[in-house]
């Protein structure tokens, strides 16, 4: 087996920290029945974001420090994009979801993994779903509106993970000795706007990638600004 110069471990290692950078696959969904229009009050729910660092083996640890001070970050951009906006808006408040709410958010994050798997081209796009957008979190949200006065909701889910030196080390191994790459952190996530009397997903956006920074100030706002693209005024 040809061994592996420094020289050439370090070019391999600046590569893939630049293409890391550089990597971005943006979908966003057209699909809306929103209707806005003066009645209609939008309860903006916490952002639902984790971030994780991958070990060498690519086994992502969830790390509180990162999602703790990412969530600080998208809450403060949401707030300031959603200002700009014409449509009513109120903000849940609360530091720590109750225990319906925290409920919501699960069922939310599952429906919202299932739009984004079978909704799509692709091999797990169901038939059902071809001709058009159906889905919801049933009558249960409902309880998102009591006291509020929100009629619709908006959730923002999002999962980014990085990668650990030992991760960098692993990429650029596998690069320079046998020729593959080996995936890297990966942004994932998704926006949804949600009919409280229904349920049911009026709005939905998509966000994968490989690029994106959660943990700083105005990367955060960057993604921010791509879940939010498209939501109706």
């Amino acid at each position: 087996m040809q061994l592996v110069s420094p020289a050439r471990l370090l070019l391999v290692l600046c590569a893939l920290a630049l293409g890391a950078c550089a990597a971005s696959n943006r979908r966003v969904e057209d699909f809306t029945a929103f209707k806005g229009g003066k009645d209609a009050v939008i309860l903006v729910l916490p952002v639902d974001a984790e971030l994780s660092e991958l070990s060498f083996g690519g086994y992502p640890t969830t790390r509180r420090d990162w999602t703790l001070a990412a969530r600080e970050h998208m809450n403060a951009h949401l707030r300031a994009a959603l200002q700009k906006k014409t449509v009513a808006t109120v903000f849940d408040e609360t530091q720590e979801p109750d225990e319906g709410t925290a409920k919501l958010l699960r069922l939310h994050a599952a429906v919202g993994q299932s739009i984004m798997s079978h909704q799509y081209e692709g091999p797990a796009k169901l038939p059902t779903k071809a001709n058009g957008f159906d889905w919801t979190l049933g009558t249960d949200a409902r309880v998102l509106g009591q006291g509020s006065g929100a009629n619709y909701a908006l959730f923002i889910h999002v999962r980014d993970s990085y990668s650990g030196a030992g991760r960098v080390m692993a990429q650029a191994i596998a690069a320079a000795v046998f020729g593959i790459p080996l995936q890297g952190g990966m942004q994932t996530g998704f926006a949804s706007l949600v009919d409280l009397q229904t349920g049911q997903v009026v709005w939905f956006n998509r966000l994968q990638r490989g690029a994106g920074d959660l943990r700083t100030h105005e990367a955060a706002m960057e993604t921010v600004e791509v879940l939010l693209a498209g939501l109706p005024e």
